[in-house]
């Protein structure tokens, strides 16, 4: 492979280093590393991105939190592959290079996927099934096709993302491609559960099960357990998802996948949580805040403190509850999390209404609603009037608790949530 001019690859990775980390943190970052994996900074040839990017997100981790080491590490790598494809200038009308112009614009479409660049990374994959196609190469041709499907779920376009995940899984199946019929209908399943299709949603992710167990692939096979769990929890069969919950826990320690490992004991938590245990609901969130500071994923973190501190709120230690909804709003307000805002936020709010400090519970309620509202959705609209019906039937203030829990109870019975609606109704 003919490598860039070391300069000019060196000055880009300064510039995203710059760029997120500030100017004298960056530099001291790659010089550190560079020196630490014996690189010439100035010297920097594409095949030491192998090696240096994972070294940036473990130094960047600690202080900067795994977010930011994730966005360097990931700008770099997609660095990485556009330098590889500039090398190939010139040969892209050769018949014999087709296939390797495929493998990189999929690895390229990949990573602008990862990197939020989402036009660029639909030109690079249609770009791959072009070059797929003239190779007679079905498998990239299939990721391809699964990629774009998956920029289009990103951006909610639920029925562009379906037709392009349905072409990937019928020629990974031509090609009987266990990992492309894995990915896509895994995506499938996860699009039918969006829709809340449940029953097509399972089908889907039986197909992507048995697939995934083809490849071996104990990260795969560990997220697609996660999406299993989220269906039963939304059918209100929480026994069953814990249960495929808990069987993704010792694939997801097999590959050490903390982010995902701190997702699914969320989810636990969450799932106790709609069972009324709360202990165990505490047990598993802080299991996931564990897991998240692990790698310092400061969403996972503000997450499960929010969540605990509902928890918490159930067995009335209100103060500890206030305290964890305060820390998970620093944390998450300055990512720009709306929902996990919004939900730190109404934590608060529940909290000061335990206290009947009924006019910083109403403030709050009031910021958490406004918040609601920009996001649009009937479930987390729904919880917010029947937490401030709660507290306006506790105030004395049955009319007013009325209307809000009839305002609730509609908004349940529009999405079908049939434990929350027994919540409600046993509180009129």
């Amino acid at each position: 492979m003919i490598e860039q001019p070391a300069y000019r690859l060196a000055s880009e990775i300064r510039r995203i280093l710059n760029a997120e980390l500030g100017q004298e943190f960056g530099q001291t970052m790659f010089i550190t590393q560079c020196f630490e994996l014996s690189i010439r900074p100035e010297e920097i040839k594409v095949g030491d991105i192998i090696r240096l990017s994972p070294a940036l997100i473990r130094a960047i981790r600690p202080s900067k939190g795994d977010e930011i080491a994730q966005k360097v590490g990931n700008q770099i790598r997609k660095l990485k592959v556009q330098m590889e494809l500039d090398t190939l200038k010139g040969k892209e009308g050769d018949p014999i290079m087709a296939r390797r112009f495929a493998d990189i614009y999929v690895s390229l479409g990949n990573a602008c996927q990862i990197t939020g660049d989402f036009d660029e990374g639909d030109r690079a994959f249609r770009n791959a099934i072009r070059y797929a196609k003239k190779a007679d190469y079905p498998l990239k041709e299939a990721e391809a096709n699964i990629g774009i499907g998956l920029i289009f779920e990103k951006n909610d376009k639920w029925n562009e993302a379906i037709e392009y995940l349905h072409k990937g899984l019928s020629i990974s199946q031509s090609a009987d491609y266990p990992l492309g019929i894995a990915d896509a209908s895994r995506w499938l399943g996860h699009l039918e559960w969006h829709r809340n299709n449940y029953s097509r949603a399972l089908e889907w992710l039986e197909k992507g099960h048995a697939n995934a167990e083809r490849t071996g692939d104990e990260g795969l096979i560990g997220q697609i357990l996660i999406e299993f769990g989220l269906v039963y929890s939304d059918l209100g069969e929480l026994t069953k998802a814990i249960d495929w919950f808990n069987r993704s826990i010792p694939l997801l320690l097999g590959v050490r996948d903390h982010r995902q490992l701190a997702r699914v004991y969320n989810n636990i938590g969450d799932s106790y949580m709609q069972q009324k245990e709360w202990k165990k609901a505490i047990q598993n969130f802080e299991k996931s805040e564990e897991f998240a500071r692990m790698i310092n994923n400061q969403q996972f973190i503000g997450w499960s403190l929010f969540n605990s501190g509902e928890a918490l709120l159930n067995i009335d230690d209100v103060n500890e509850a206030l305290a964890r909804g305060e820390k998970a709003l620093k944390i998450l307000e300055p990512m720009n999390d709306t929902m996990g805002i919004q939900g730190s936020i109404r934590i608060q709010a529940m909290a000061y209404a335990k206290k009947k400090d009924w006019p910083k519970a109403e403030e709050l309620f009031s910021k958490a609603m406004e918040i609601t509202e920009a996001m649009a959705s009937k479930y987390h609209k729904g919880q917010v009037l029947f937490d401030m019906g709660k507290m306006h039937k506790a105030k004395g203030d049955k009319k007013k608790a009325k209307q809000l829990f009839t305002e609730a109870k509609s908004l349940f019975e529009q999405i079908g949530a049939k434990r929350l609606l027994d919540d409600v109704t046993a509180e009129m």
